[in-house]
Order: C-alpha cells, then structure tokens, then sequence
C-alpha cells in the first residue's frame, strides 16, 4: 500500500533528516507532497484557497484513495487501531497550516478524522509523528521487531 502526506507548510528544513530518516525506511510505500501556503488575503481568503488547493489535487492525483484528515478534534487512535484503519488500502494524509482548513467542505469527501493526540503540533512535527506511526504499522505488518 502507498501513504501520501499532502503538507501544507513552509519547511521542514530543521527536521530534514529526521523525516528522511522514515521516508528512507518505508522507501517506496510513502510519498510526502508539500503545498506552499497561501499567505495574502484575510484568513478566511487564505483558508478558503488551501482547502481548493487541497480539493483540487484529491480530485486529480488520488481521486480514488482514502483520505484521511489529521486534526486534534479528530477521533483518537491508538497504534493498533491505526493499523486496522490502514490495512490494504492507499491513503491520502491531510496535514494543514495554522489557519486550517475549511472541514465542512473536506469532510463531504472524507472517510476519517484521526487525532494522535489532543493537542496543536507544528505541521514539521505532525508530520514526523504521523511518519514514526506509518513505519512502525509497517513493520507490524511485516512482522519486524521495531514494534514491541
């Protein structure tokens, strides 16, 4: 199975290695795309554009994937149910800038919202738990010992 995690955000240049790190270890099976953000006009210009943006790339490159929206209001899961929600299937990871994005119309086309936690992380940082947590359902899957 592919995991894409479609990142709207600057950099990740102070955690470059650490998110090369993952990518290099699940090779082919995740792809990270990063969408710069929108930074003129009022916040709800701004979140209007990126969830169009958003729509506008599920609609070409992943029209028949699972999507999956990462935000601390979503529903918690735990590694294992993570796996279950995972297993044989392609999915699109939405990770959005700090202004969000506008659910109501991204959640006509969701199958989830998933929270790791109930907190606000800086998009580098969910971004490198949410890369930790599809290697290590990976290595589950595989049956490697990284998973204790």
């Amino acid at each position: 199975m592919t995991y894409v995690i479609l990142n709207i955000s600057d950099s990740d240049k102070h955690w470059a290695s650490a998110i090369w790190e993952y990518t290099k270890r699940l090779w082919k099976s995740v792809i990270l795309e990063n969408l710069k953000p929108c930074k003129n006009g009022t916040r709800e210009q701004i979140i209007e554009k990126e969830t169009w943006e958003i729509l506008e790339k599920l609609g070409k490159k992943y029209k028949d994937w699972d999507y999956i929206l990462m935000s601390k209001d979503g529903d918690l899961v735990s590694t294992e149910k993570f796996l279950d929600m995972c297993k044989n299937k392609n999915i699109v990871f939405i990770i959005w800038w700090p202004y969000g994005l506008n659910e109501d119309e991204l959640l006509k086309f969701w199958a989830k919202k998933v929270a790791f936690w109930k907190i606000t992380l800086p998009h580098w940082l969910a971004k490198l738990t949410l890369l930790e947590q599809i290697y290590r359902i990976w290595t589950i899957e595989t049956g490697k010992s990284y998973h204790y």
